[in-house]
């Protein structure tokens, strides 16, 4: 049954890639912070027994003439069925909503998600785990008519158009289904890592404000995601990160890690910094963070070095990502923390 559920997994994959796309996906450059848009399997995988996260990003404000894209994300997750898993197993339950406003034309994206995640000790000992998780949800995409101006509206420096463009609504409704597929393993108290593989809009949903053209199919995301926490001296650890995002045309690669102090009172500090290229050169990530007992708190600002940079004066994005972790008496492995981002 595990087999088949696997091999479902990957084809579905392999089947989805291919398709028509219509926007790009909201993404953020600290997205080891958001778990539950990075990858389903995530979903539960931290020690505690209710996680809460949010971030929220403002991006291009210059670029875009003082009208920025704004994101944000909530999130929340939870161990479930505890007293009827094995020792190291787990299972993770999970919600997460989004909004995302784009342009003059106040594209706003909203979306509500719940999610799924078993993780099955494949050794015994807590030290590998394999988690697989499912996310299902509706997603609401809808724009400003009034605010956009199309090219007939501007005939000459002295006449104006029309403006008669006519859409069969500005505002859509779909479902999606998305899928994730995890691996962590615990080599020691001072070697920890994870490699992750997520796939989205499964459903290949259709997106269209007008009905007498040809349907705009949201093609199918997959992202490989790597990581881990490797301690250099007693309190000294650094924490690589990797994602790799391929959706149609488009592809993302984002490189970078943080090198993080750990201080006798439960508290730390990390300082980072991550290159991301999409197509070409995109941005300079810069990022600090702040953890005290179970509370995270990272901020991170975007220097862009594509094209754009003329138009932005090389001003990215800020972001902002706080995760807020209730302890229970159950962690993953008894003896370390499990890994985290």
């Amino acid at each position: 049954m595990k087999r088949t559920l696997f091999v479902l997994f990957i084809a579905c994959i392999l089947l989805s890639w291919g398709t028509k796309s219509v926007a790009q996906d909201i993404h953020f450059s600290q997205f080891y912070f958001s778990p539950l848009t990075l990858n389903p399997a995530h979903t539960g995988f931290f020690n505690g027994k209710h996680r809460f996260a949010t971030n929220y990003k403002s991006q291009w404000k210059r670029a875009s003439g003082g009208d920025p894209y704004v994101t944000f994300t909530g999130t929340y997750d939870v161990h479930i069925l505890d007293k009827i898993m094995k020792a190291a197993d787990m299972a993770g339950f999970g919600i997460s909503v989004f909004s995302d406003k784009a342009g003059k034309g106040d594209l706003k994206t909203t979306g509500a998600f719940g999610s799924l995640a078993y993780h099955r000790d494949m050794i015994g000992n807590g030290k590998q785990l394999v988690s697989l998780g499912l996310q299902a949800g509706v997603v609401q995409m809808g724009f400003d008519r009034s605010k956009l101006r199309f090219g007939d509206e501007i005939l000459s420096e002295s006449e104006a158009g029309t403006g008669q463009e006519v859409f069969d609504r500005t505002s859509v409704i779909y479902a999606d289904v998305n899928a994730g597929l995890l691996w962590n393993y615990i080599y020691s108290k001072k070697m920890v890592f994870f490699v992750g593989l997520s796939t989205y809009h499964l459903t290949q949903p259709k997106v269209n404000f007008l009905t007498t053209t040809e349907s705009n199919v949201l093609s199918n995301r997959t992202a490989i995601q790597a990581g881990g926490s490797f301690f250099v001296t007693e309190r000294w650890d650094v924490l690589p990160s990797f994602l790799y995002m391929i959706q149609k045309a488009s592809n993302e690669t984002n490189l970078g890690l943080a090198a993080r102090y750990n201080t006798k009172s439960k508290a730390s500090i990390r300082l980072g910094g991550w290159y991301r290229q999409w197509a070409n050169s995109d941005a300079f990530i810069i990022m600090a963070g702040f953890e005290y007992m179970d509370i995270t708190l990272g901020m991170s600002y975007d220097i862009n070095v594509s094209t754009l940079k003329e138009t932005s004066n090389g001003q990215g994005s800020f972001e902002i990502a706080l995760i807020y972790v209730l302890q229970s008496s159950k962690a993953i492995v008894q003896d370390m923390e499990c890994p985290h981002f």
